[in-house]
């Protein structure tokens, strides 16, 4: 399988800046910066015809610099795992990502109310999906759009992030009204819709089983700038607590996650401005 990875050029500085062996996905225009990424990505897969025989990617120029990866790491990693997957993560932040039981509640404590958008959104467009009480871990999650994959999965991703799109810019609706309303993230205010949209990989994996995933290990590459990264070894307990309850469904795995995710959350200040 063959790949094409774009990285996204906002500015004169990342066009002249792409990495060996990325390629450019043209942004300077940048028309719609309160859609971050997917703007340039939607336009993309809109315009452009893809390939049944290539992984398409398109990530931040913070890639490198939150997993340390480049392309070569990248292509080495395909060589010796890669088995005709329909995805393949990227995904940094391996904190936040089992520390917490999905990645809702990890958005919801950094941005309240994004677990309550994130569902309304999914009761209008998926049927029964439970995204509170679901569990996402190291192998079914996706942080920062920092994935490869198929045609199949892109063609997915992007009829539910027009499904949000359309649910934002043409709606009048108490769902658009979350989605446009505002959130912090450090010292900035960014749109709901944003951390939304930042989910809909996890979320095509939820709700289709059909797809696919191979995860680099997280373990090996970025945690995220915030308090719980000092929390490592609790962090590798956690994980593999959620893998083992996914792959048996015995509650007593759960029950041992959550009792050590309260204990983590209750050591640390709330809220923390989120500085990934």
């Amino acid at each position: 399988m063959k790949t094409q990875i774009y990285q996204i050029c906002y500015s004169p500085q990342t066009f002249e800046n792409v990495p060996e062996g990325f390629l450019v996905l043209d942004n300077l225009a940048n028309e719609r910066v309160d859609w971050r990424e997917y703007w340039a990505i939607r336009k993309f897969l809109l315009n452009n015809h893809l390939s049944e025989d290539i992984l398409y990617g398109f990530f931040s120029p913070k890639f490198q610099t939150k997993t340390t990866l480049d392309h070569f790491k990248i292509s080495e990693f395909l060589k010796l795992n890669y088995k005709d997957e329909d995805v393949v993560s990227f995904s940094p932040f391996w904190d936040l990502m089992s520390i917490f039981k999905n990645v809702f509640e990890q958005g919801d404590f950094f941005h309240p109310g994004l677990t309550d958008t994130c569902q309304m959104f999914a009761n209008q467009h998926i049927a029964a999906l439970n995204l509170k009480d679901t569990i996402t871990h190291s192998e079914n999650t996706i942080f920062c759009n920092y994935f490869l994959a198929k045609k199949s999965f892109w063609q997915e991703w992007l009829s539910l992030g027009e499904l949000l799109f359309n649910a934002s810019e043409n709606q009048v609706s108490e769902l658009a009204n979350k989605l446009n309303d505002t959130t912090s993230y450090g010292e900035l205010r960014v749109p709901m819709k944003v951390f939304v949209q930042e989910r809909l990989a996890t979320i095509c994996l939820l709700a289709n089983k059909k797809f696919n995933c191979l995860n680099f290990n997280s373990f090996l590459i970025g945690a995220s700038t915030t308090p719980f990264n000092k929390f490592y070894n609790e962090s590798v307990i956690s994980d593999a607590l959620k893998r083992a309850y996914a792959q048996t469904g015995n509650q007593i795995y759960l029950n041992e996650f959550s009792s050590l995710r309260d204990s983590i959350i209750q050591k640390l200040s709330h809220p923390i401005e989120e500085q990934a």
